[in-house]
């Protein structure tokens, strides 16, 4: 089960964007804090330090006005992730990600959001070559050791 800070921080890490020079960049804990001051949609305000104490979970407990503004945030992002304040409190996986673990496990991984991220801008001839090279890869990958070995021996 996922604690609501291991939930926020995965929302953080599904609200990177690409920077100038190509890297995956996660918005900061206090970028995220001062745009939910400063969100006129409701009155919370919310200190970068304390948005720190839920992502590390020191702070376990915030009120519904905090969850909905921190919600409101991340759904103005393009999220893969489901955002909601159920979504971030329920101790339950949401129905899609129960639906889909290995996928799921497999995308809070930063390198397997990067590589993703950057395949989408490939053309589709290039993502074709990309796939196919991942099929090597990954027929190697179950090919047993002893089969590899002897391969390379013949």
């Amino acid at each position: 089960m996922a604690t609501l800070a291991e939930r926020l921080n995965s929302w953080f890490a599904d609200a990177a964007t690409t920077d100038a020079v190509g890297r995956l960049r996660e918005p900061s804990t206090s970028e995220v804090a001062q745009a939910i001051s400063d969100d006129p949609r409701h009155g919370v305000t919310i200190s970068r330090s304390y948005l720190t104490a839920l992502r590390n979970g020191s702070q376990t407990n915030p009120t519904v006005s905090v969850l909905s503004a921190i919600v409101a945030y991340f759904q103005s992002r393009d999220m893969t992730l489901p955002v909601s304040v159920s979504a971030l409190i329920d101790e339950e996986p949401p129905a899609r990600a129960a639906a889909l673990p290995d996928e799921w496990a497999a995308l809070a991984d930063r390198q397997v959001r990067s590589i993703a991220m950057r395949a989408g801008q490939f053309t589709p001839e290039l993502r074709d070559q990309l796939l196919s090279i991942m099929d090597v890869l990954d027929a190697s990958r179950q090919t047993p050791p002893s089969e590899r070995d002897g391969a390379q021996g013949a």
